[in-house]
């Protein structure tokens, strides 16, 4: 984030310590009742996610990486303001069919203030899960980092380690963890 609310957002999906048993799944039609794309599919996916992306407001520098060799897939893109990265969530989740209550407003950023939300109701989604379903989680890592511009004056999230330089705060945890609600992601973020 820099101090005029602009930036830049990088999010990664690694699936590289799953790729022997991804490339198994590939073979097949069909698990657990899903059906199994193509990597030709998977890479249509990515473009169409892409341009969803680039036709947004406030929204440039689009760009998709996929690594169909280890599985980690990339988007990185450059927003003007935070809403504009909220209505790339919000276009995403409307593409995709996804219950219209559930808000994608993640982030916030005004008065020298960053805030991370969660209000997606991800333990109720997830215990509508198959028990299969669910085992994918079980061993999944997220980590979290935000740079600024500005130093951290205050942060809420206790879990969360700041930088050196006090300019950049990271937080690393269990996914599964967060389900459950024994971790958190939000965090608010006051700046210098």
């Amino acid at each position: 984030m820099k101090d005029d609310g602009s930036g830049h957002f990088n999010f990664v999906i690694n699936f590289s310590q799953s790729k022997t048993k991804i490339n198994s799944v590939l073979k097949m039609e069909k698990i657990n009742g899903y059906d199994i794309p193509s990597k030709e599919e998977i890479k249509n996916e990515a473009s169409r996610l892409e341009a969803l992306a680039k036709n947004t407001i406030g929204i440039s520098n689009v760009k998709t990486n996929i690594d169909l060799t280890n599985y980690i897939f990339t988007v990185d893109l450059d927003f003007q303001k935070i809403t504009n990265l909220n209505a790339v969530f919000l276009k995403l989740k409307n593409s995709k069919k996804i219950d219209p209550t559930i808000t994608t407003d993640y982030f916030t950023f005004a008065d020298k203030k960053f805030i991370r939300n969660q209000k997606v109701p991800i333990k109720a989604l997830y215990d509508k899960l198959k028990k299969t379903d669910k085992e994918v989680f079980e061993n999944a890592k997220y980590t979290s980092v935000y740079k600024f511009d500005s130093t951290i004056k205050s942060f809420s999230n206790k879990k969360a380690t700041p930088s050196k330089s006090n300019k950049a705060i990271k937080l690393n945890g269990s996914v599964i963890n967060v389900i459950n609600g024994n971790e958190k992601i939000e965090n608010t973020i006051t700046l210098n």
